[in-house]
């Protein structure tokens, strides 16, 4: 029998002032503890869910994880048990409004403001994560803003412990469809990234004002989520950009090792796109951050640097000092391949020959000295010798190894920084996950983590005439050649 308790009743101590909200579980009002004589938020099991062992033991764990893990964004559990048959939990009154009410009076938020909500929940989901416990009902409805904006995550009844299969009944789906990963609907074990997946869900709906996958039925939604694919917030709001676009999809990714690692990562993701530089728009969409200078643009393969092409003597080919960390990489260049060795092979011969012709000019001089000196011949090199040496550097410009584009900063290890804010710290790890990802010269959006500043950074990255340039972060550009 279902039980429901009404306005102005006596519920053991508390008195029952107010009906906050109802859901799928129970009940929830504002109450007044008699003992300690305290507002309070009183949730109440639904009766013929009382009965339900399994249920009983969701309930009873929902005080003892809040409790357990004391993080700020987690509602404070005051008490918990059971009063005539029914099971409650008295829990901190919170003075605000649920994200479901927010968005139906105040509508879609701006992105700022999306993500800094975004955030605090995380923090809640990693830290319960951090113990073993899966949320697995993630939803507007569970998160509560105070008027000055800070949330508050609720709701662990139904959260699962890894290993505590036994707690899901079968053919059992817990939690709300619309938000709810593709493996959940499967009925497999969940996992800190099902979480992942529902937060991109709020994200995506903060951000627009609807839901990932609308349907007019349960059927319509979980086909859409298992087979559909992953949309776009920015074909609904033109106030999200490509870059955080890049970041709500990869959250929302089918499969779970697609999705970022954690709650906290996609959400540091998500802060670093909205603070990301404006894209100039004739670019490419999926390019994010400001474009490399004009010169870059119609670069067609390999160039010299400007600046001295003769040599006057034999000299040794200096290279600009390498960056921390890279020490011994030569300039233009990664780890030696067949490629670069076949370029440092012509690179001796040509000097080889450059040093001949020298040796040749030094022999004519030494003649042209000593076999005309009596008929006052010059004892200085006749323009003509100074002109031949020179002419004789000219192929050397086809033969040195492959250098960045003019206006990029070579870090070695085959990237390079185009802005004076990326360090090459931050572009080698750029460069590592890009190619971990795929073969070089595809398209493809990827996170990487900066040593310099601790924080990862979405960039995207396309084949620009013979590099790849990728764009994102905090108005960071990286090469790769």
């Amino acid at each position: 029998m279902i039980v429901l308790m009404d306005v102005g009743s006596q519920f053991g101590p508390y008195r029952l002032d107010a009906l906050v909200g109802r859901g799928g579980m129970g009940q929830v009002f504002r109450a007044h503890d008699t003992v300690r004589d305290r507002e309070v938020a009183l949730k109440l099991l639904r009766g013929d869910l009382a009965s339900d062992e399994t249920f009983q033991e969701r309930f009873r764990r929902e005080s003892q994880t809040a409790a357990k893990l004391g993080e700020p964004h987690i509602i404070p559990i005051h008490d918990y048990g059971e009063i005539d048959g029914v099971l409650y939990l008295d829990m901190r009154l919170v003075d605000g409004r649920d994200l479901r009410a927010v968005l139906r009076g105040d509508g879609p938020m701006a992105p700022p403001d999306a993500v800094a909500v975004i955030e605090q929940v995380a923090s809640a989901l990693d830290a319960a994560h951090a113990v073993g416990l899966v949320h697995r009902d993630v939803k507007p409805e569970n998160v509560l803003m105070t008027s000055n904006g800070f949330a508050y995550l609720v709701d662990f009844g139904i959260a699962h412990h890894s290993g505590d299969a036994h707690l899901t009944r079968t053919g059992t789906a817990v939690g709300s469809i619309a938000y709810m990963a593709p493996e959940q609907l499967d009925n497999v074990p969940v996992s800190p990234a099902s979480d992942v997946y529902s937060l991109a869900a709020v994200l995506f709906e903060l951000l627009t004002g609807r839901q990932p996958y609308p349907g007019d039925s349960v059927s319509a939604v979980v086909k859409s989520t298992v087979l559909s694919a992953v949309p776009a917030p920015s074909s609904i709001s033109q106030a999200v950009s490509p870059a955080l676009d890049a970041v709500v999809m990869r959250g929302l990714a089918k499969a779970p090792a697609d999705r970022y690692a954690s709650a906290g990562e996609f959400a540091a993701a998500a802060q670093a796109a909205i603070h990301g530089a404006p894209m100039n728009p004739a670019y490419d969409a999926t390019q994010i951050g400001t474009p490399l200078p004009a010169s870059t643009k119609n670069y067609s393969g390999p160039q010299s640097f400007s600046g001295p092409q003769s040599f006057s003597g034999p000299q040794q080919m200096t290279n600009p000092i390498p960056p921390q960390g890279y020490p011994g990489q030569p300039y233009g260049g990664g780890y030696p391949g067949p490629q670069q060795q076949d370029d440092n092979r012509m690179l001796h011969i040509v000097l080889a020959v450059l040093i001949v012709v020298l040796v040749a000019a030094l022999i004519g001089l030494a003649v042209y000295w000593f076999g005309f000196r009596d008929s006052g011949g010059s004892s200085t090199a006749s323009p003509s010798s100074t002109t031949t040496i020179t002419n004789t550097v000219d192929p050397q410009t086809s033969a040195v190894a492959p250098t960045p584009p003019p206006g990029t900063s070579s870090c070695g290890g085959g990237v390079g920084v185009a802005t004076s804010v990326t360090s090459c710290e931050f572009a080698a790890n750029v460069g590592a996950v890009y190619l971990q990802q795929g073969p070089k010269g595809e398209a493809r959006t990827i996170v990487a983590s900066s040593p310099v500043t601790g924080m990862a950074y979405t960039m995207a990255c396309s084949p620009e005439t013979g590099v790849v340039v990728c764009r994102g972060g905090n108005n960071a550009v990286v090469v790769i050649y």
